[in-house]
């Protein structure tokens, strides 16, 4: 089977979970024999073989912060044109604008393929209010993809409320051999505290798992918080001068973006892993951090609550009422305490690692591929 796989951007230029899941899906479906294309953005155009997926970069246009019109628009024009020229027998979107393109250019393709739409985001009627031209985009997606797939049980209800689109729920598989094949670490020292995620994203609450950083070290006064991604001088100064955490600047330590060979390390050195984010559509982070035998703590909000399911791999705090992010500092203090009192014992790493293997390829993978084949999940096909 010919697969292609789109979305507007890849691996190395942007580094986010559609990347990641675009990344993995390609090199999965590879491993199962699949011929596999991929084509999104890039600086310039550009074909490469990377372990046998084709990968073909479109040179970014049209860059520009204005919703209405920018690169997005320009890649779903371009990417109708690529995909009249291409026979394939499915298409797997990550983005609507790749989805739309598909649709447009199925009619004149060499052969009709099936077009399976997967919503990495959680769309929202108010998101596409500004926008006319991107809600008639992903309207028209959601009522022609011959399937619309959810990565969480939130996302999909919020299809379903607000779009009237019902989809089939797949979380986005990790491999999580690459995480598991080193053995936990019990820090010696003081407790680590480890976030990964964008830092310039209020949503993700940085700001939050800073100021409860200052009540954690008032139980664990050598207690350390590692800040892994990205993160501009500017966030950096407004962190470190949020109140009562300039005490603590010398315990805490911005790693940075770094290499994607940097995280399973990160994840097997912490104590607990937090993401405090709201609005997550699922927390690939947090089931990496599973993987390297580490609890969590996160929002029970969003797709965060289909990944914490028992107090033996993590803890959830309410987040609140909420504008752009949390603002539930003792909250979340607490689920960091709770978590670090229970300890990463041998019995906590083996529950950890038994919750991440039910989101590896190996559990997950074959139900992506049955979803692009033409007996596969039907369009708007409700979740069971």
């Amino acid at each position: 089977m010919h697969v292609v796989v789109t979305n507007p951007f890849a691996w190395p230029h942007v580094r986010r979970g559609a990347e990641r899941l675009l990344n993995d899906l390609a090199a999965w479906l590879r491993s199962r024999g699949h011929r596999v294309t991929v084509f999104a953005m890039g600086p310039q155009d550009a074909e490469e073989d990377r372990d046998g997926v084709r990968y073909v970069f479109m040179r970014e246009r049209m860059r520009s912060s204005r919703r209405q019109l920018n690169s997005l628009h320009y890649f779903a024009w371009r990417l109708q044109r690529e995909l009249k020229g291409i026979e394939a027998d499915a298409v797997f979107c990550l983005n609507y604008f790749d989805a739309y393109a598909a649709l447009q250019a199925r009619p004149q393709a060499p052969k009709p393929y099936r077009i399976v739409f997967q919503a990495v985001g959680i769309p929202t009627r108010r998101y596409f209010r500004a926008v006319p031209l991107d809600a008639w985009f992903i309207r028209r997606v959601l009522r022609e993809a011959d399937a619309t797939v959810s990565l969480s049980s939130f996302a999909r209800d919020l299809l379903q409320s607000d779009f009237g689109c019902r989809s089939l729920v797949l979380p986005p598989p990790v491999m999580t051999h690459d995480f598991s094949k080193l053995e936990a670490v019990v820090p010696e020292g003081g407790p680590i505290v480890l976030f990964v995620g964008d830092l310039d994203e209020p949503r993700k609450g940085v700001r939050a798992l800073c100021m409860a950083f200052d009540l954690v070290k008032q139980v664990h006064p050598d207690a350390q918080l590692v800040l892994a991604g990205r993160a501009s001088d500017a966030t950096r100064q407004m962190l470190l001068a949020l109140p009562r955490v300039a005490a603590h600047a010398s315990s805490i330590r911005f790693h940075g973006v770094g290499g994607v060979h940097d995280l399973p390390d990160l994840y097997r050195q912490a104590s607990v892993t937090v993401l405090p984010s709201v609005w997550e559509a699922f927390g690939l982070v947090l089931v990496e951090s599973l993987a390297a035998g580490t609890p969590l703590v996160g929002a029970q909000h969003a797709g965060i609550v289909d990944i914490i399911d028992s107090p033996m791999v993590g803890r959830m705090f309410d987040p609140g009422r909420f504008e752009l992010q949390t603002d539930n500092i003792a909250g979340l203090a607490q689920a960091i305490l709770d978590v670090l009192v229970q300890g990463k014992t041998p019995e906590v790493i083996a529950a950890c690692r038994a919750r991440a293997e039910c989101f590896s390829w190996d559990a997950l993978g074959p139900a992506y591929e049955q979803a692009l084949l033409p007996q596969g999940a039907q369009r708007r096909t409700a979740s069971t």
